[in-house]
This record gives structure tokens, C-alpha cells and sequence, in this order.
């Protein structure tokens, strides 16, 4: 007799669906990692564009500010820290992006240092 067994279909069975299993597990956490990755990016370009809008203002005084990004995505909050540094025209520019992802709060920290001077 040609052909296979029950047993030898049942055994390749599983291990065909023990790799789907595999695999449907590999493309969710890709999924995952892809959105953070996005999440990361958006914060980091909103981080850039309130640090250069900062940098242009007059006001430059030490202390902390607030705010949203722009649209669309208000859903992302900055916070502005400015300190004193040893060099009186020399100042720290510490920023937070922050944002909710399931439930959690996640976040960007961005440090720089800035010329008061210059407007």
C-alpha cells in the first residue's frame, strides 16, 4: 500500500498548526512594535517643533509650561522645563511628550540646552 497513515496526517497537522500559531504571534507583536515605533516618531516631531517655537520666543524665563501638540494629535501633551545652568546665557531646555497608549501613560524625554539671547 502507497500513501500515508492517519497518524502521520494527524502529526503534520500539528505541527502545521503549531507553526501558524507561531506565526500569528510573530505578526501581532510586529503590529505592536510598529505602533510604538509610530508613537516615538509623532512625539519626537512635536518635541522638535515646540523646542524651535520656544527657541524663537522672546520670553524665555525659567519655569515650566504646558500644552498640546498640534492637530491631529492633541492627544499628545508637552510639558517645557527651563533651568538655570552654571553659564548665565546658557539655559536647560528639559521637555516631556507624553501620551496614553492601553491604558498607561507613556512618554518622551527630550534635553537640550538653549541661548537666551538669542531671540
Amino acid at each position: 500500500m502507497k500513501g500515508f497513515t492517519l497518524i502521520e496526517i494527524m502529526i503534520a497537522l500539528v505541527v502545521l498548526g503549531a507553526s501558524l500559531v507561531v506565526l500569528l504571534g510573530l505578526r501581532n507583536r510586529d503590529i505592536a512594535i510598529s505602533s510604538e515605533a509610530n508613537h516615538m516618531v509623532v512625539a519626537s516631531l512635536c518635541a522638535r517643533e515646540r523646542i524651535a517655537l520656544f527657541s524663537l520666543q522672546e520670553d524665555k524665563n525659567s519655569g515650566e509650561r504646558k500644552g498640546s501638540c498640534e492637530e491631529p494629535y492633541k492627544s499628545y501633551q508637552w510639558e517645557i522645563a527651563l533651568n538655570e545652568t552654571g553659564f548665565p546665557k546658557i539655559q536647560e531646555l528639559s521637555m516631556n511628550v507624553i501620551w496614553n497608549e492601553q491604558n498607561r501613560e507613556e512618554k518622551v524625554r527630550i534635553t537640550t540646552y538653549i541661548d537666551v539671547e538669542t531671540p
